[in-house]
């Protein structure tokens, strides 16, 4: 007989094997692109097997990863970035990392906004640095402008994502 997956995992399970998956499924898509579709996709079913409120962590992907991926094609159209493809695999990156708010970044649901914003700014504008030193996106503007827009993007965008991962915020 099947075990349920809450009876298999702890929440401290889930934020670990979460924080790997989401690593996993950035640097696959970073260097694949839509080529690895064919491992992120499966990785994000998996996520919603162990998931102890499946339905919980689908309402946040979708407002989440909707709204950023959005964002940034809006930010593409813009001229912020440019993608040899469609981007797909960003979709998936932004799918994963909505669900992460909820485990392996747990812990930025207890800090001050000031903070996350801080942390978002630095780290999300690294995030799509990163990218672009590793030719998954081309940022056309000079460096110092792509980063200060991604900066004040991010700066603005991770506190409300925490805040909306919030249990209570659903």
């Amino acid at each position: 007989m099947l075990m349920s997956s809450t009876a298999r995992l702890k929440p401290l399970h889930l934020n670990m094997i979460n924080l790997v998956m989401f690593q996993g499924v950035w640097w696959l898509s970073i260097l694949y692109q839509n080529s690895a579709l064919w491992l992120t996709v499966p990785l994000l079913l998996l996520h919603f097997y162990l998931s102890l409120n499946p339905l919980q962590d689908l309402k946040l992907m979708l407002k989440v990863a909707g709204f950023g991926f959005v964002f940034d094609c809006a930010l593409m159209f813009a001229g912020v970035f440019q993608f040899q493809q469609f981007p797909i695999w960003l979709l998936l990156i932004w799918c994963h990392f909505a669900i992460s708010l909820r485990y392996s970044l747990m812990f930025t649901q207890k800090l001050k906004w000031q903070f996350n914003a801080l942390l978002g700014g630095v780290f999300g504008c690294l995030s799509y640095l990163a990218g672009a030193r590793l030719e998954a996106v081309v940022l056309p503007l000079e460096l110092f402008s792509s980063a200060l827009i991604l900066f004040f993007v991010w700066l603005v965008m991770f506190p409300m994502f925490v805040n909306i991962s919030r249990p209570q915020a659903n």
